[in-house]
């Protein structure tokens, strides 16, 4: 959906993904979609390996999809991601992430759930000496 967010909006969510992601070795997607699709997380599994975050050095990529026609919404995490965090991680992201977007707070929705994954990676994957973008930091629109 190409009016989800504004150019000035999707803006300021790549620059929070690139801070998020200065301060860890992980990569931080979002994609949003306004096709209807029935098995939601089905679809965001598709979209994560499209979009390669299962090829990450330290499997430590993780992705927001949104599901604007469905009012919905899906947190993903590599590997490498599931077997460090503590149960319940994955309520305490999407709470915030419901309440913002239930307000129509979009960019600070998506930039708050940013920097939890960011700073819950920077913790177990700290910034390595080299450390390269490996995947596009911009949105994925459809």
């Amino acid at each position: 959906m190409k009016d989800f967010l504004t150019p000035e909006e999707e803006q300021a969510v790549v620059d929070q993904i690139r801070c998020a992601e200065a301060l860890t070795s992980g990569e931080i997607r979002v994609a949003i979609t306004s096709r209807w699709y029935f098995r939601l997380e089905r679809h965001a599994w598709k979209l994560f390996h499209r979009l390669e975050m299962d090829r990450t050095k330290n499997h430590n990529g993780a992705l927001i999809v949104l599901f604007t026609r469905r009012r919905r919404f899906v947190v993903l995490g590599d590997s490498g991601i599931a077997g460090k965090i503590a149960p319940g991680y994955w309520q305490e992201i999407t709470r915030e992430l419901a309440e913002l977007l239930r307000e129509n707070r979009k960019v600070e929705a998506l930039s708050s759930a940013i920097r939890t994954l960011g700073d819950t990676m920077a913790r177990h994957w700290p910034p390595e000496d080299e450390n390269p973008d490996e995947l596009s930091n911009k949105i994925l629109q459809e």
